[in-house]
C-alpha cells in the first residue's frame, strides 16, 4: 500500500473550511501590482507579460462561466490581441485586466453568498470559498514570473 500525497484541491477545500474568502481577497486587492513596480525589464518580458496577461483573461472567462446568469450591470471590457502590443501598452493592458479580475471576484463572492455558484479550476467546478484560494495562488505564481523579468540593480 502506498500513501499519495493529497491533491491540491483537496488541500484547498480543507483551507477553505476555515478561511474566510473576504479576507483573502482584501489580500488580493491590497498586494502591489508588479507591472506598476519601478524598474527596468529584461528582453523577455513582453513574452512574460503576454503569457501572463493571456493567463489572467482564462481566469476572467472562468469567474463569468461561474456567474452565468448573475452577470447584469457587470461590464464586458474588450481587449485587444497580446501579439500585437508593445511593452508599455502590455503594462497597462495586464493593469488594466488585473482590476477587472478583481472586480469579478468581488462578484463571484458577492453572488455565492446569496446562491450556490460554481467556479472552474483544476478542472473541476468549486465553491467562491475554494475558487479564491486556488486564485490567490495562481496570481502568486504568475506575479512571480512577472517580477523575474525585472532587471534589479
Amino acid at each position: 500500500m502506498t500513501t499519495r500525497d493529497p491533491h491540491p484541491l483537496d488541500l484547498l477545500r480543507e483551507e477553505a473550511r476555515h478561511a474566510d474568502p473576504r479576507a483573502v481577497q482584501r489580500d488580493l486587492n491590497a498586494r502591489p501590482l508588479p507591472t506598476l513596480e519601478p524598474g527596468t525589464w529584461r528582453a523577455g518580458a513582453e513574452e512574460t507579460l503576454r503569457d501572463c496577461t493571456g493567463m489572467e483573461r482564462k481566469i476572467q472567462m472562468e469567474m463569468r462561466i461561474g456567474l452565468e446568469g448573475h452577470l447584469d450591470g457587470l461590464p464586458l471590457r474588450p481587449t485587444a490581441p497580446l501579439a500585437d502590443m508593445t511593452l508599455p501598452e502590455l503594462l497597462t493592458e495586464h493593469a488594466e485586466g488585473r482590476r477587472m479580475l478583481l472586480c469579478l471576484l468581488d462578484r463571484l463572492l458577492t453572488v455565492g453568498e446569496a446562491h450556490d455558484i460554481r467556479a472552474w479550476t483544476m478542472g473541476e467546478e468549486v465553491p467562491p470559498a475554494v475558487y479564491v484560494l486556488a486564485l490567490r495562488g495562481r496570481l502568486a505564481r504568475l506575479d512571480g514570473y512577472i517580477h523575474e523579468e525585472r532587471v534589479t540593480p
